[in-house]
């Protein structure tokens, strides 16, 4: 009962992923749910360039396995990256009733 990732077959079967990406999907999903998702990191375990990473992040979120939110820092301090991914297509009221509050409720803590 640990150390292991159960998946979702929609994900495995659906004909907009290729093997590379999902490679890339497990490597993120494999990770605590509360690791945040970092493309340079990604791209240092799967061996592949931070381009195509990028490039396979954008996939994902045009697909909707993905969603990315940047939140300002303040002013003249940057922005924060904060990414989500499931192995379900993360629909719009899924991300604005359950993901955004949580974020929110991190932020603040």
């Amino acid at each position: 009962d640990k150390n292991y990732t159960v998946i979702n077959n929609d994900l495995i079967n659906d004909p907009e992923m290729d093997t590379t990406a999902l490679g890339i999907m497990l490597i993120i999903l494999s990770n605590k749910s509360t690791w945040k998702i970092y493309p340079n990191e990604i791209a240092k375990r799967t061996g592949l360039s931070r381009t195509t990473i990028d490039k396979y992040f954008r996939r994902f979120e045009k697909i909707g396995y993905m969603r990315t939110v940047k939140m300002s820092k303040g002013y003249k301090k940057g922005v924060e990256t904060y990414r989500f991914a499931a192995d379900f297509k993360l629909a719009d009221w899924y991300f604005e009733d359950y993901i955004l509050p949580q974020l929110e409720k991190y932020i603040s803590e």
